[in-house]
């Protein structure tokens, strides 16, 4: 009985495993998550994961600190209550859901997932994601044609950078220089065997190659400094093993140092694109500043707690500059996004929980590295090497979140939380440590399970109404009205919150407002569509996404004095908007001049009926 139980408890924990790399192999492929459609799935692989660990639930493991436990836990509390109460629902739940499903891959590496090989082995299936992530990259950046493998996945055009499965290059220089790190601790510190280390050797190769090819001049910063931090750790804990030592692997170090620094130099020498990147790196400066700023007058609206979670683009269109006329959708800073959105207590709780986990993982250096270095002939260690790649990992993140917004991606996001799940625990037992569980262990294993309840429902509740959503949208854009009114309205079956479901629906209708032949009928087709647009309003007023159209078809009934009315609420939300402004000045122009509108053709019939 107790080896079947045994035999259980094994099977559970390898099949937790397998679904923690498949769950950040699969959101990843779906554009990092970056929309709900393409999050959840994994979400749910993530809540199975949580789900099985109840057969293991009464094993001894490794202690995490329990100061890094309670930081990570009154952090994200904050931030979904702060989200709970944002002021759009629907905008909220991509960081309710996201912080969700990073507290779940963080409990399972901190609390079952405890051994260097398992955790080793995520790693690996990560850097051969890596190597298909360049292999997509690289076509992108020779042809300059947006190609994706999967045909319903679409990038962003950013011309011949590579962005891999990603939306945005940025995104996935952030998931490779984070994968890049972890490949090169393991090659240099790890008891992989030598074949191993040659594979993952390459595939770290590649990760850098991937960097470069993505053109994102952060993912350059902040890799240099990822690889300096981790050189700088090596050769603290190569200084214990001896002075020969020291000077040798040191020595051969700096000198490949050198080398692959001259061969990357020579290559964005070579490539005019990436010379050209490089000669005006602060060619996008002006942009950025002018992001912050808007980020930093929104905080200043509600300093203590921010605006909540979602808001940054409406007062990004607010504080906007004159200049500024792209969407400002995010700050390009995620300190900054933090600040705006969930003000000093977010701001002040996030550095609480990184200098928990990096004293923690500071304190793990010291006694796996240079400590253990000191009296043991044996200094490869693979627990050493992940304390390594995550010290050198959130490094790389703390440049790198300076001028980008990595940690507002999903599959990034998951990924950092499997990184500060290593800090929080080394996988290794103190001499003085019992075999016994805790209760406070316990407490934090019963959350685990809860949330993973929680995350499971959640995600096939919403699953369908997203679903139909991301359909009604890509039919939209295909210029198909009837099936995307057909999708939205299934949709709206299951999902009552989500205004883009409205808009769709409206956006629909109004394709075929355009071609109905009898003035009446244009009309009853602008009202109807007119019902559809009030309640996405309803639901983000701040919006001018659903106020513009709204505006819009008011002026195609008539009723000029209520577009005006909804054009002052555009306007106060977007005021140096030149598009906006532009659709405004047409607004005064038909009310000043107002031609036959299909509303009031059809009242002038009835009357002469």
């Amino acid at each position: 009985m107790v080896k079947k139980a045994g035999l259980v408890g094994r099977s559970a924990e390898v099949l937790m495993v397998a679904l923690l790399a498949g769950a950040l192999v699969l959101i990843e492929i779906l554009i990092g998550g970056t929309r709900l459609i393409f999050s959840f799935p994994s979400y749910a692989i993530l809540a199975a994961a949580a789900l099985l660990t109840v057969f293991v639930f009464v094993r001894p493991k490794p202690r995490p600190a329990q100061l890094c436990l309670i930081s990570v836990a009154i952090f994200l509390a904050y931030i979904l209550v702060r989200a709970l109460f944002s002021p759009v629902v629907y905008t909220a739940r991509q960081d309710i859901y996201s912080v969700v499903g990073g507290l779940i891959v963080y409990w399972l590496v901190a609390l079952f997932c405890t051994s260097a090989k398992p955790r080793a082995w995520v790693i690996v299936s990560l850097l051969g994601l890596a190597l298909v992530h360049v292999l997509v990259g690289a076509i992108q950046f020779r042809d300059g044609n947006n190609f994706m493998p999967i045909e319903f996945l679409q990038r962003v055009d950013y011309g011949r950078r590579a962005s891999g499965f990603y939306v945005c290059p940025n995104h996935l220089a952030g998931a490779l220089e984070v994968l890049g790190i972890f490949g090169m601790s393991i090659v240099c510190w790890s008891r992989f065997p030598v074949w191993g280390k040659l594979l993952i050797g390459y595939a770290s190769g590649i990760c850098y190659v991937g960097v470069l090819l993505s053109g994102s001049r952060g993912g350059f910063a902040s890799a240099t400094v990822s690889l300096i931090v981790f050189a700088l750790l090596s050769l603290l804990t190569l200084r214990r093993a001896g002075t020969r030592l020291l000077w040798t692997v040191g020595g051969i170090g700096v000198l490949v140092a050198i080398l692959l620094a001259g061969a990357a130099l020579l290559f964005i020498k070579k490539n005019d694109y990436l010379a050209d990147r490089a000669h005006n790196a602060l060619d996008t400066a002006p942009v950025r500043l002018d992001l912050w700023h808007a980020a930093i007058e929104e905080w200043k609206t509600s300093p203590l707690f921010g605006t909540g979670s979602g808001t940054y683009l409406y007062y990004g269109r607010m504080f906007r500059t004159e200049r500024m006329q792209s969407d400002p959708i995010n700050t390009h800073n995620d300190y900054l996004h933090l600040l705006a959105e969930y003000g000093v207590i977010g701001g002040a709780l996030f550095v609480f929980f990184l200098v928990a986990h990096l004293r923690n993982g500071w304190k793990n250096f010291q006694r796996l590295g240079p400590k253990r270095v000191a009296v043991s002939h044996n200094f490869l260690s693979t627990s050493l090497a992940l304390n390594l790649g995550a010290l050198g990992a959130v490094a790389a993140y703390v440049i790198h979140s300076f001028i980008d917004f990595n940690l507002h991606i999903p599959a990034n996001a998951l990924l950092l939380a499997f990184v500060f799940g290593i800090l929080a625990n080394a996988g290794v037992t103190r001499d003085e440590q019992d075999l016994s569980v805790p209760k406070s262990i316990f407490a934090w294993r019963a959350l685990l399970l809860v949330t993973g309840i929680f995350l499971a429902w959640q995600s096939v509740r919403l699953l369908p109404g997203e679903y139909f959503a991301e359909h009604a949208r890509s039919t939209l854009r295909n210029n198909h009205p009837d099936e995307a009114m057909r999708f939205a309205l299934r949709g709206l079956e299951s999902e009552k919150q989500n205004p883009f479901l409205y808009q769709y629906l409206a956006s629909a209708k109004l394709t075929k407002c355009d071609s109905a032949a009898d003035t009446s009928g244009r009309a009853a087709c602008y009202e109807d569509a007119l019902s559809a647009l009030q309640k996405a309003r309803d639901l983000s007023p701040s919006d001018k996404t659903f106020l513009v159209p709204l505006a819009l078809t008011y002026d195609n009934l008539g009723r000029f004095a209520e577009a005006e009315w909804i054009y002052d609420e555009a306007r106060y939300w977007d005021p140096k908007s030149i598009y906006l402004n532009e659709f405004y000045k047409y607004h005064l122009s038909r009310w000043q001049n107002p031609r036959p509108t299909a509303e009031n053709q059809t009242a002038e019939r009835n009357e002469k009926r």
